[in-house]
């Protein structure tokens, strides 16, 4: 413990001012005089127990899959219980018997067509239109909602909102309720949020919104001719050869869904496949993460996790109840993928890896590729993720095919 002690003590010594010392330059006996007793021996412990515990598990061959559990028995000398989940056995077989069939792909004619019109709608333009709004035309409105007392709700106001009715943009029945209406009408109705508004606070609840339109404008679709082609395209073609184009990125699209989907077929079946004893307190663990990532998802949208609790009448112990067994799912699958990449020997070389990183950092501007790579290569999380993509694709490619 000396040398952790020694380094503790530097390291509080550069974090207290001492008049006639600097910084990180202060002795011992003067230190001990201006800090807590136990202020250096408890900063010390902390250096020491990370390495120590490292040492352990290299020495008695601990493969430790969790946070570990720490208990101080003694600190002179320093004596400590470290209770950790191992590696749990995994058995997994039946996987070489896998089918997941393939869909056939085929791209209709009104498919094209309809990407045709989308892509006709978005180059669009509008002009004023001295009449009642129809589906199809574009209008800005100012907007508020009320509850059924009459008091004004948070994050339903909006003034020249403009949308395009039949685009179902905002709340359903919202648009259909301005259809008939011209500049300056105003109008008062309620809609009834659906069950499963992704804003919780409003998911069944009935709000008043009071609308006056500003706008009516009529939308004007494009000519499909050469210049109109030529300006989605960026060069001189036909009709025809155009929609062709649109048929092969429709049939690209449809082959990356169709191999996602397969992918994601295989892996339900190797966790129905995978036999594993997952330790309670992983599955603890992999609750906290989902926990913090619900936390994040909630903060993106502006909603505080507190606020999440009281609208849903839930408690945190709840939300683990409820995420239980996709927690045991996750666990069950990343040890089964462990387990089947281990039984088919499916590694990644440092080639394929260097080559990969190649290709990673080339997709950064080159001020930011030397820090890319070093993050890369330093084998850290980063390393890790990307050398379990390409274990993922060798692993999909060979019992998938390409």
């Amino acid at each position: 413990m000396h040398k952790y002690y020694e380094q503790a003590a530097k390291e509080i010594s550069g974090m207290v001012k001492i008049p006639g010392f600097r910084p990180g330059h202060v002795p011992l006996d003067v230190l001990k005089g201006h800090v807590k007793d136990d202020a250096i021996e408890s900063h010390a412990l902390d250096l020491a127990l990370p390495e120590i515990y490292t040492q352990a598990l290299k020495k008695e061959k601990v493969q430790a899959v969790s946070r570990p559990k720490i208990e101080i028995v003694s600190q002179k000398p320093l004596k400590f219980e470290a209770t950790v989940a191992v590696f749990p056995e995994v058995k997994i077989s039946g996987y070489d018997n896998i089918t997941i069939k393939r869909n056939e792909l085929k791209v209709e004619d009104r498919e094209v067509e309809e990407v045709l019109a989308d892509i006709k709608r978005r180059r669009a333009t509008f002009k004023d239109a001295d009449r009642a709004a129809k589906m199809g035309d574009r209008v800005e409105v100012d907007f508020e909602g009320f509850d059924s007392g009459g008091a004004p709700l948070e994050n339903t106001k909006s003034a020249n909102h403009p949308l395009v009715l039949g685009e179902k943009s905002l709340v359903a029945g919202f648009e259909e309720e301005l259809v008939g209406l011209k500049k300056d009408d105003k109008k008062s109705f309620q809609i009834t949020f659906p069950k499963d508004y992704f804003h919780k606070q409003f998911q069944n609840k009935k709000v008043e919104f009071r609308v006056e339109v500003r706008r009516v404008e009529e939308m004007q679709m494009p000519e499909l001719n050469a210049e109109f082609i030529k300006s989605i395209s960026g060069k001189e073609q036909s009709i025809e050869e155009l929609k062709k184009n649109i048929e092969e990125n429709l049939v690209h699209d449809k082959e990356q869904q169709e191999k996602v989907r397969r992918e994601n077929e295989f892996l339900e079946k190797i966790v129905s496949l995978a036999k594993v004893d997952i330790p309670e307190q992983l599955v603890e663990e992999e609750l906290d993460g989902m926990i913090d990532e619900l936390k994040n998802e909630l903060e993106s949208t502006g909603l505080q996790f507190d606020q999440y609790l009281a609208q849903t009448k839930k408690e945190i112990k709840d939300l683990r109840s409820d995420r239980r067994k996709e927690a045991e799912k996750r666990l069950t699958l990343r040890f089964g993928l462990n387990k089947l990449f281990e039984q088919e020997q499916i590694k990644v070389t440092p080639e394929e890896m260097k080559k990969e990183i190649a290709h990673v950092v080339g997709l950064y501007p080159p001020k930011e590729q030397y820090k890319i790579r070093k993050e890369y290569e330093d084998g850290g999380y980063l390393h890790r993720r990307l050398e379990n993509k390409l274990r993922m694709e060798k692993l999909f490619e060979r019992f998938l095919g390409k």
